[in-house]
């Protein structure tokens, strides 16, 4: 029986989650370890530009950037696989978790919206709506 190495850091987090758990279990739980270290990495950047508030508000930020992470990190990278079949969701958990950690939202989803009426802008001709 040849052994196959663990080429990637999911297939790392389960094997260190099926010392602790049924195999079965690892396989589910492997992955959620690698997007809660990785989401930890980046929102512990996020908290550090953040305005210095309490220790309780900042934890509580904190672990809602984490949640974030973990609910939306598994369905985007399971679309990105749809889009780009090449890249499996095994490889892009910690990345996507990692950028859901890290990017300040509210600012990147202003940019988005403000490019997005600015487009609209070209495309109507810039008449300002009025008729």
């Amino acid at each position: 029986m040849s052994q196959q190495p663990i080429a990637d850091i999911v297939g790392v987090a389960v094997f260190i989650a099926a010392l602790l758990f049924s195999n079965e279990v690892a396989a589910v739980v492997g992955p959620y370890m690698v997007i809660v270290v990785a989401a930890t990495l980046g929102a512990s950047f996020k908290v550090a530009r953040r305005d210095k508030t309490t220790r309780t508000s900042a934890i509580l930020f904190f672990l809602r950037v984490v949640g974030m992470a973990v609910l939306f990190t598994s369905v985007l990278a399971a679309g990105l696989n749809a889009y780009r079949p090449e890249l499996s969701p095994r490889l892009t958990v910690a990345p996507i978790a990692l950028l859901i950690g890290f990017v300040d939202w509210p600012w990147a989803l202003a940019k988005v919206v403000s490019v997005g009426f600015a487009a609209l802008e070209r495309v109507v001709g810039g008449k300002g709506g009025a008729s």
